[in-house]
């Protein structure tokens, strides 16, 4: 239960500071913080291993595999084109603003800078620590390289989605540009503030927050199962399937598409 803890005191710390003034973020998934919802999961999931040093009991490998993916993905994380392109803008032309507009970013959870990582670090040596020298857990034998193979192909599968939606968000930033008046004699920089000003799209404006929602509930539906060791399962052909399993594999799409 201390992962739950901890998820509640961070929810409510993040309803907090998205209701007060100022703490909504334009054009960002549900007014947050770009990376909040994904720090948020991560964090969840990590600070899972954290139950099983309480009741000793053995740590399935998926939820092993699930940790070290995710930390490997939230550190690779990089800020979006469009907030590059911001930044670039600006310190061309207010070189001596940009300094004091970096003191206003929120970060994840609207934590300071690096706070998610260093959290997510902690937890980890917390949990091989006290693992050393009190329970000594052991880890469910799984067929490793089918367990790689498989989060990989999810993981393209969230890229290849990403890259498609790329190239109609291209096309269409190619369509805007060429109808901009006198298009040809604009600065780049003029054309990159002109798509700027453009209103966000739906998914800008409530894609993504749908897309965060429920994968946000996903796994939080699948860390319950696992909390009453409650084994659901789906009948495909063959094929037994364990619904918890795959809502929590569903995190590599995830973080393929976003990232």
């Amino acid at each position: 239960m201390i992962n739950w803890i901890i998820f509640s005191i961070f929810l409510i710390w993040i309803i907090f500071k998205r209701l007060s003034k100022e703490g909504k973020i334009e054009d960002l998934p549900l007014g947050l913080p770009r990376g909040t919802v994904r720090g948020l999961i991560t964090i969840l999931v990590v600070a899972f291993t954290l139950n099983y040093l309480i009741t000793k009991e053995e740590i399935p490998g998926i939820i092993l595999n699930a940790v070290f993916i995710l930390i490997a993905f939230y550190f690779e994380a990089r800020k979006s084109t469009s907030e590059e392109l911001e930044r670039i803008i600006k310190e061309i032309k207010e070189p001596t603003e940009i300094i004091e507009e970096e003191k206003q970013i929120k970060y994840p959870l609207y934590l300071p800078k690096y706070s998610v990582r260093i959290l997510l670090l902690s937890i980890v040596l917390i949990f091989v620590l006290i693992n050393y020298y009190g329970p000594n857990l052991l880890f469910e034998s799984r067929n490793t390289l089918l367990d790689v193979l498989v989060i990989i192909t999810l993981f393209i599968i969230g890229l290849l989605i990403r890259a498609v939606k790329n190239y109609r968000k291209n096309k269409t930033i190619k369509e805007k540009i060429r109808n901009m008046k006198d298009f040809q004699k604009l600065s780049n920089i003029e054309i990159i503030e002109n798509l700027l000003k453009e209103k966000s799209s739906w998914w800008q404006k409530t894609g993504q927050s749908i897309l965060s929602i429920f994968m946000l509930g996903s796994i939080i539906i699948a860390l319950t199962l696992y909390t009453f060791n409650i084994d659901a399962r789906v009948d495909v052909f063959i094929l037994s399937i364990q619904i918890r399993e795959v809502l929590l594999l569903l995190i590599n799409i995830y973080y393929g598409f976003r990232d």
